[in-house]
């Protein structure tokens, strides 16, 4: 990949780029509107001070740099018509100010210009001679020089602020704006979009341009993944339900043949087996929509449930599928049972689940209790087993995982917590899992309280 289309290099060029030019503009503008030291006329007053000394033509010779005069006058630079050193210039001034003394020595008439604190005065002429003068710079010359100085400080504050800016929009335009078009996409391709809108970015050549390939490519392989999820689906409920129906068939036909010869024990037995054949049919539906749901293909079903309720009558089922079982479970009344608006099928499923994994993994008493807060309730299921180890907690909830299947032959295949979890997210809820500090292990299912 050649470096340009390095996203990374290309930055790194820019920011140079950019605060050098920002440092340039600020440079040069305070150039441009700073205002320098302009000579002004000498005023007569101090050309009438000097005129005894200068004027003898003698003494006007043998001037030369630095020589002082009267007051605090002092010689800046000399210039003779004639002779090998015609032009001589105080060395100290010569060093920062070499130009402005030739400029001065030019003029046609006696001028006065600051420089620094001193302040140079001239071109004094006598008979082609030329001299120029310094003094020390008064406290209002100074002030007018530190004032223009600021001046020129906030004109170049001004100049950084207003780059910073034009390079904060430059960004956003180059850079940000991709992200968050990216961004926008990632979100497109997460509610089941097969084709963001990328606009442009799929063209360019750098680190941008290539994720912006890889969202697309991305979006399709979901897409994909997701109708072949569905056909599954679909062909998957087919061949479960009809079964289920022949079976449904069966059984009331056999109750149909055996009306003169039934018993209240066969009666009790026929019966579990109608409402286990219509819970499975019921189990096996919300399975397969669960996926739909997830997808946003079908909406929630609620309908007023007693959570209390429930949870009695799946106490009661598993009872009567194995009476051991039924007899370990406990339940704790009290007023923290609430009556929400929910799926019951679902919640069943996921207390359910949760309850015969604990069954399944101890062999002690498993506790059901419930409690409640002004937005959410939390049922928690608590078994008195050894717990799961630290470590392994916070994968109990992946499919087909199981934390120590050699600890008990009849573990299963490591799909109830998933399929709990993945219910409880559904009902807009949560499920942790955490060793309760008495042992075994405590699962709370945190569910919202929707139109109690």
């Amino acid at each position: 990949m050649r470096w340009y289309h390095s996203l990374s290099l290309r930055l790194l060029l820019l920011f140079w780029v950019l605060f050098f030019a920002v440092a340039s503009s600020g440079y040069l503008l305070a150039l441009w509107f700073s205002k320098p030291s302009v000579p002004v006329p000498v005023p007569a007053e101090v050309q009438a001070s000097l005129s005894p000394v200068l004027s003898n033509v003698e003494v006007f010779r043998s001037l030369q740099p630095g020589r002082l005069l009267a007051g605090d006058y002092r010689v800046a630079a000399s210039l003779s018509p004639a002779g090998q050193e015609r032009l001589q210039l105080d060395r100290t001034l010569t060093a920062n100010h070499q130009h402005v003394l030739m400029h001065q020595l030019e003029a046609q008439h006696p001028e006065q210009v600051l420089l620094g604190n001193r302040m140079l005065l001239g071109p004094f002429v006598h008979e082609g001679y030329r001299i120029l003068l310094t003094r020390p710079a008064t406290a209002a010359e100074t002030e007018s020089q530190v004032i223009s100085e600021r001046q020129t400080q906030r004109i170049q504050t001004l100049a950084l602020l207003f780059g910073s800016f034009f390079i904060a929009i430059l960004l956003g335009v180059w850079l940000v704006m991709p992200l968050r078009r990216l961004t926008q996409a990632t979100r497109e391709i997460a509610k089941g979009s097969e084709k963001p809108e990328l606009k442009r970015l799929p063209k360019r050549s750098d680190e941008l341009g290539q994720l912006a390939r890889a969202l697309k490519t991305t979006a399709h392989d979901l897409a994909v993944s997701r109708d072949a999820q569905r056909r599954l689906l679909s062909d998957v409920s087919h061949e479960l339900r009809s079964p289920l129906a022949r079976m449904q068939v069966a059984l009331m036909l056999s109750q149909d043949d055996d009306e003169d010869d039934s018993s209240p024990e066969r009666d009790e037995h026929l019966a579990q087996l109608g409402r286990d054949l219509e819970r499975l049919s019921a189990i096996i539906e919300r399975i397969l929509s669960l996926s739909r749901l997830e997808n946003g293909l079908i909406t929630l079903q609620a309908e007023e449930v007693n959570v209390r309720g429930l949870v009695g009558q799946l106490v009661k089922d598993l009872r009567y599928v194995n009476a051991a079982n039924g007899d370990r479970l406990k339940v704790h009344d009290s007023d923290d049972w609430p009556v929400v608006q929910s799926d019951p099928e679902l919640l069943r499923l996921v207390v359910e689940n949760l309850v015969r994994n604990a069954l399944q993994y101890t062999d002690d008493v498993v506790e059901l209790s419930c409690q409640r807060t002004a937005s959410d309730y939390t049922i928690v299921i608590r078994d008195h087993g050894a717990g799961v180890p630290e470590e392994q907690l916070a994968q109990l909830f992946t499919p087909f995982y199981r934390a120590d299947p050699s600890r008990n032959h009849k573990s299963g295949v490591g799909l109830g917590m998933a399929l709990s979890l993945r219910t409880a997210a559904v009902l807009g809820g949560s499920i942790t899992a955490v060793n309760h500090p008495e042992g075994g292990l405590e699962v709370a299912v945190q569910l919202p309280l929707k139109g109690e």
